[in-house]
Formats: C-alpha cells, sequence, structure tokens
C-alpha cells in the first residue's frame, strides 16, 4: 500500500467526462452522480447484497462499543509513549494508533449500517448505504471518503500499515518518528470526528 492510501487525503472531483467516471471508483462515482448511486443501490437489493433487516439496537451497540473500546486504546497509547518499554531506543508505537484508529472508525459504520436497518454483504455494498440514507444528511462527502478507504482495505493491508519499519522506507519525510506522528496524530483526529459524528447520528435516529 502507497503513502497516498494511508494518509486518506480528501480530493475535489474535476468537471467529469465518461471516460474520467470510468477511471474513478464506484464509491467516487457515487458520491457525485446520485441516479447511479440510486441505480447502484437498487442493484445492490435486487442481488440481495444489501438486505433490509429490522434495526438492530443491540448490534448498534456491540460496534459502538468496540469503536470506543478502540478509541481509548489508542488514545491511552498516545499519551503514554514515553512510558511504554522499548525494545530499542527510536521505537514508537504511532504505527498501533493508526491501525487501531482504522478499526475503531470500521467499527462505527457498522454501528450505523445496523441502526438504519440493514445488512451488506460486502464492504462496497456497505458505502453504497451510507451514501444512499446519509450523504448529505447527516454525513457529509469527507466522512464517506474516510470510511471508504479503510472499508478498501483488506484486514491484512490494515495490519500492513502497523509495519513502521517498512513504512518509514517508504517515507519521503526527513523524520521518520516526526512522520509516524504526524500520520499518527491525522488518523485519530479523523476518526474521533467521524466516531462521534456517528454517535449523535444514532442518538438522534
Amino acid at each position: 500500500m502507497n503513502e497516498g492510501t494511508q494518509e486518506k487525503h480528501s480530493f475535489s472531483v474535476p468537471q467529469k467526462s465518461e471516460g474520467f467516471l470510468r477511471k474513478l471508483k464506484k464509491w467516487q462515482i457515487w458520491l457525485e452522480n446520485s441516479k447511479t448511486l440510486h441505480r447502484d443501490f437498487k442493484r445492490y437489493i435486487r442481488q440481495h447484497i444489501v438486505r433490509k433487516i429490522e434495526s438492530s439496537v443491540s448490534l448498534s451497540k456491540i460496534h459502538m462499543d468496540k469503536s470506543y473500546h478502540n478509541l481509548d486504546f489508542v488514545n491511552f497509547t498516545v499519551q503514554n509513549q514515553a512510558n511504554i518499554n522499548k525494545r530499542i531506543d527510536d521505537e514508537t508505537y504511532y504505527d498501533w494508533v493508526i491501525v487501531i484508529s482504522y478499526y475503531a472508525m470500521y467499527h462505527a459504520a457498522m454501528a450505523l449500517l445496523y441502526k438504519l436497518g440493514y445488512k451488506a454483504g460486502t464492504h462496497l455494498a456497505t458505502i453504497c448505504v451510507l451514501c444512499k440514507e446519509c450523504l448529505g444528511k447527516t454525513l457529509e462527502k469527507k466522512d464517506i471518503e474516510n470510511i471508504s478507504v479503510i472499508l478498501e482495505l483488506s484486514e491484512e493491508e490494515i495490519k500492513e500499515m502497523g509495519r513502521a519499519k517498512e513504512r518509514r522506507e517508504r517515507a519521503s519525510y526527513s523524520g521518520s518518528v516526526s512522520f509516524e506522528k504526524h500520520l499518527a496524530e491525522m488518523t485519530l483526529d479523523d476518526a474521533r470526528k467521524f466516531i462521534n459524528k456517528i454517535a449523535v447520528i444514532i442518538e438522534e435516529s
């Protein structure tokens, strides 16, 4: 996985030709084209990839609790970097701050899905439901972009982000530790904002 994917930069989609749209990922098209979004949503329903189920407060709470559990651990890790045992002098745990922040956002997305009363068979279908039900209402494009990048990653790819040494070797920044800290803080901030927003949506829905 490359660094651009990890940093999850927001992007603005320019005026689009048909050829340009074909180069975009499906969820990127959904953000800009509601007709395609609704068409694909209906197809997912028809193919039983997305199923409407009874809203489940209990399943929603299970995933939200997991989200907060992960977030609490990340906050503890960030605040106690200096006190954690280290095998080598320059060792940090910012890599795992990134990994666990991603898992925290993932569980928040699942919590919202169950509260909305949907079950999705694929990660792309999950994104489709969130776009259909929440985009422009309770979630902004940036929120969808953040969670889409995460849902696109396989579990192995997320774990790969925890390998600090390899990421240091790829980093173009002059100081690997400062780079890791910057990336970790940025990811944690995104996670906090996203999870807090999801919590409000669930409470008010």
